[in-house]
């Protein structure tokens, strides 16, 4: 039975509250613990590293847990409830911490509240996007299942951003001081916990009766079995150099994402305002628009050549364009977001293929590894984003840029610009080169859906 719109929208809304909770760890938690509780930064890194470590790990053991889960309520249901509800609370506990100035209770407080934060995330975030996989035995419908997953996702990161700034206006505090900017962060992560656990609510509800009635696994989870497949995950052929791929894509998304603010106010001059405004907003309003369009190419096409596609057009126009722009110039780089945000959206067909790839393995060895699949997934996601973020604050260390000066130097903006046109641009382009020889075409898609059809 096809799926209905209400079904397919609500699969995707919990990831309006994944997107914006973890949005605000990135943006605010690190400047919170630092200017707002006082914790030596030093500390405040060596809590962070140790808790996202965690986060990263455990992806590929939820997976491991999510296939082999017998539940009087299906495999997913329980972790969805339960993880939304451990990411909310504990989210909004990260941000208000004992009002304490010992360095010691600081750093424990933040270590443990963050490593539950971090767990929470793991046990619906991977159980989340492997039921996209399950929902439907048809692979157009898996596709148009992670086209809402990417709308409410990319919504979700203006509800992070948000969420301390209406706090803010609703305390009437000053963020430029260390205790209003602790109080706006502290009431905003509040809103956004309140999200997690509503948009997770909405979620459960909607998949609650089809997910409750899928296959139930014969063997329960064993510990010895988890070892055994993940080595049969790695071992996979089709999905190593499709994983490759997305690792670059990954990279490419996380250096464009770090450096954005920074070209365009350093390098091109612009306020922050036509940042957020044009800019920003035409990018995200693109990617929404464009999820109709992916879904109707895949059918057409397969999900291979146009996910190829946009990667390149992404990577060839981020080359081009980005380093050619005019100080001051807005009509280029909004031209380029509506390109961009187009191209972006091809993630959903990425995101599908690990589907077909997971059936394919369901083929040959009869036994479900769609959550591992997706706990590697995440996981090289996480350590592609952290290996990243380290590699661009060394890149901008050697074209020379400091922080707090009101104007970079001309090597260092042409610089900047060099780095976030041709560094991003060539990650892309890389991808789409690695994506194109991934052995699932459109005829092998067709196939793999005929023999699980039989089964």
């Amino acid at each position: 039975m096809a799926l209905t719109k209400r079904m397919k929208a609500g699969y995707g809304m919990a990831e309006f509250g994944l997107a914006g909770g973890e949005l605000l760890l990135q943006l605010y938690l690190l400047e919170y613990y630092v200017r707002g509780a006082g914790l030596q930064p030093l500390l405040a890194g060596v809590a962070l590293a140790l808790a996202t470590l965690w986060d990263a790990v455990t992806d590929p053991v939820m997976g491991g847990i999510t296939d082999r889960t017998r539940s009087r309520y299906g495999r997913f249901v329980p972790y969805l409830l339960g993880g939304g509800l451990l990411f909310g609370l504990s989210l909004a506990a990260l941000f208000n911490p004992p009002g304490t100035e010992n360095q010691l209770l600081l750093f424990l407080y933040l270590l443990g509240s963050y490593l539950l934060v971090n767990t929470g995330l793991t046990i619906i975030g991977v159980p989340h996007i492997a039921l996209g996989g399950v929902l439907s035995p048809d692979t157009h419908e898996r596709t148009e299942l992670y086209g809402w997953r990417l709308i409410f996702g990319t919504v979700g990161l203006f509800g992070g951003i948000l969420a301390p700034l209406l706090a803010a206006q609703a305390l009437q505090a000053d963020v430029e001081t260390a205790s209003g900017l602790a109080a706006s962060r502290s009431l905003g992560s509040v809103f956004m916990g309140a999200a997690v656990i509503l948009t997770a609510l909405i979620t459960v509800a909607a998949v609650f009766r089809r997910s409750r009635n899928l296959p139930v696994p014969e063997e329960t989870f064993r510990w010895r079995d988890l070892w055994h497949n993940f080595a049969k995950v790695l071992a996979n052929r089709v999905f190593l150099p499709f994983f490759l791929a997305f690792l670059l894509v990954a990279m490419g998304r996380t250096m464009n994402a770090t450096l954005a603010l920074l070209y365009y106010k350093d390098s091109l001059n612009l306020k922050e305002s036509a940042v957020q405004g044009p800019i920003l907003s035409v990018f995200t309003l693109c990617i929404i628009l464009s999820v109709p369009l992916w879904v109707k190419l895949g059918r057409r096409y397969g999900k291979r050549t146009p996910a190829f596609s946009g990667m390149l057009v992404l990577g060839v126009m981020t080359v081009v364009a980005y380093p050619l722009f005019p100080d001051k110039s807005v009509a280029g780089p909004v031209l380029a977001a509506v390109i961009g945000g187009f191209a972006v959206g091809a993630i959903i067909l990425v995101e599908s293929l690990v589907t077909d790839i997971a059936d394919a393995d369901y083929i040959e060895s009869g036994e479900e590894r769609e959550g591992i699949y997706f706990g590697f997934w995440r996981m090289g996601q996480k350590i592609a984003r952290s290996v990243t973020i380290g590699l661009t604050a060394v890149a901008l260390d050697l074209i020379g840029y400091e922080e707090g000066v009101k104007v970079q130097t001309e090597a260092t903006q042409r610089g900047l610009a060099y780095l976030f046109g041709f560094g991003v641009g060539f990650l892309f382009i890389a991808a789409a080169v690695v994506f194109l020889f991934t052995p699932m075409s459109k005829e092998r898609q067709e196939a793999i859906q005929a023999a699980k059809a039989r089964m």
